[in-house]
């Protein structure tokens, strides 16, 4: 029988846990079967198990990752140790899971929606693919777990500049160049390092770092 391998921060220490493998577990349905069968108190968070909400992004071996969507045969076979730890940038609530409450009031301070024109406007297909990839973005804040400038007091960070393109570009948008000047100035953009750190974790591959590239072209930001 093979055998799963998970090794979990809690803390300031790391447990290890061993499940059976079965066909099509991922590192969610791993977990899970620790915190039914094994460690009831084990916390972390998921909602959908589709790779739809990005709840349930962790660090998996060091990276930031969907555990939904993470298969571990490939660990199982080669006899590979899971390490799961929460995500990095962010405070520890409790084991993998983080507060993310203050990168959402973020978004909402930064107000990174669309503040419609009145009246029936018609985006043109080419310009609704350009702007599809921003609209992508489910929020699992793999990118600014990733990131190593939001680490920078100030610097907003690769989610909302991706989601500030799309609002730039977008038709519908009535102040975009008031709010997107704004938006750039209070998040200083022009501290990205273009590393493309963001681009290589986005699960939906948004890449964020693209983006912001785009973005600064567009509003005459030095690269």
């Amino acid at each position: 029988m093979l055998f799963v391998k998970l090794r979990v921060k809690r803390g300031a220490d790391y447990q290890s846990y061993e499940v059976p493998y079965e066909e099509g577990m991922t590192v969610l349905s791993a977990l899970q079967r620790v915190k039914e069968e094994i460690d009831p108190s084990l916390t972390f968070r998921h909602f959908c198990r589709a790779g739809i909400c990005g709840t349930c992004t962790i660090m998996i071996n060091g990276f930031p990752k969907l555990a939904c969507k993470e298969q571990v045969l490939p660990y199982v076979l080669f006899g590979q140790e899971l390490v799961l730890e929460p995500l990095a940038n962010f405070k520890v609530i409790r084991d993998l899971a983080v507060d993310n409450d203050g990168v959402l009031k973020k978004v909402k301070d930064m107000h990174l929606w669309i503040k419609e024109k009145r009246g029936q406007i018609r985006i043109e297909p080419e310009l609704s693919k350009r702007i599809e990839s921003s609209a992508d973005c489910i929020l699992c804040f793999a990118c600014q777990s990733y990131c190593p400038q939001v680490l920078e007091e100030g610097y907003a960070g690769p989610l909302f500049f991706a989601k500030l393109y799309r609002l730039y570009l977008d038709p519908r948008e009535e102040e975009k160049e008031k709010r997107s000047r704004q938006t750039i100035l209070e998040g200083r953009l022009y501290h990205c390092l273009s590393c493309n750190k963001c681009n290589n974790v986005c699960p939906k591959e948004v890449e964020p770092a693209n983006l912001i590239r785009s973005l600064m072209k567009l509003m005459d930001v030095p690269v």
